[in-house]
């Protein structure tokens, strides 16, 4: 498969399945006389709706083209990127056939921003949703909207600062690995910094306080220490 259509595809059936899947169910419905009524037969590979930019490039298999998926129902284009740079080479090219922008722009200029959109249409839910758009102003909407984004923010920076402290923690590990490593001539490769976050929040005070136990306990922590020689070639570099 092209490298270019891997995102695009949607539903995967690879060639040697597909025949498979044919022949046991030719046998199957053969064997049963109702081979017309079996749908199974039909088997094969489905793909999502691709970029308008995409389709619309004027080499849509070149890799310059957008070869993503479109939103789906929320738009025809994968990004708000993709939309803008197709309606700029829609504007480009009306205005090489003559049209002048200045016209364009009188035609649009007091188009609103869309708001919102609506997908399913059931009864009760659309007589739900008026219900709320008349209780709602557009300034608890839009607060509404931002308060959403910054609940969004929190956790990126809660999920960003405790990735921050993994880092700084295993920072400070390797080096700890790294002197006893020297003092004691061995690899001294420490098979914790390969912790996650689970096993860090559980361990991971722990794990540093291991390097202050005497000689005499270390058997108890030495499993997690590489101890071949200074050059293991595992743990080289």
């Amino acid at each position: 498969m092209p490298e270019s259509e891997v995102e695009l595809v949607d539903q995967f059936f690879c060639p040697p399945c597909i025949q498979r899947e044919h022949v046991c169910l030719l046998l199957f419905a053969c064997s049963c006389d109702r081979s017309s009524e079996n749908p199974n037969l039909n088997l094969k590979t489905t793909y999502k709706q691709r970029c308008l930019n995409g389709l619309r490039h004027p080499n849509p298999d070149s890799s310059k083209a957008c070869h993503k998926p479109a939103r789906g129902a929320i738009s025809k284009y994968c990004s708000d990127e993709c939309g803008v740079e197709y309606m700029q080479s829609r504007i480009d090219a009306w205005a090489k056939k003559g049209g002048q922008k200045e016209e364009l722009w009188e035609s649009v200029k007091k188009a609103e921003k869309r708001e919102g959109m609506t997908i399913c249409v059931d009864e009760k839910i659309k007589s739900d949703w008026e219900d709320k758009v008349k209780k709602q102003s557009r300034t608890d909407r839009e607060t509404e909207r931002l308060g959403e984004l910054l609940d969004q923010v929190v956790k990126m920076r809660k999920e960003t600062r405790d990735s921050m402290e993994i880092i700084a923690w295993r920072e400070q590990l390797l080096q700890l690995a790294s002197e006893r490593a020297e003092q004691i001539d061995q690899c001294g490769w420490d098979q914790r910094l390969c912790f996650g976050e689970k096993e860090w929040q559980a361990y991971g005070a722990g794990v540093l306080e291991s390097y202050d136990v005497k000689d005499e306990n270390e058997d108890e922590d030495g499993e997690w220490w590489c101890s071949g020689q200074k050059s293991c070639k595992r743990h080289n570099g």
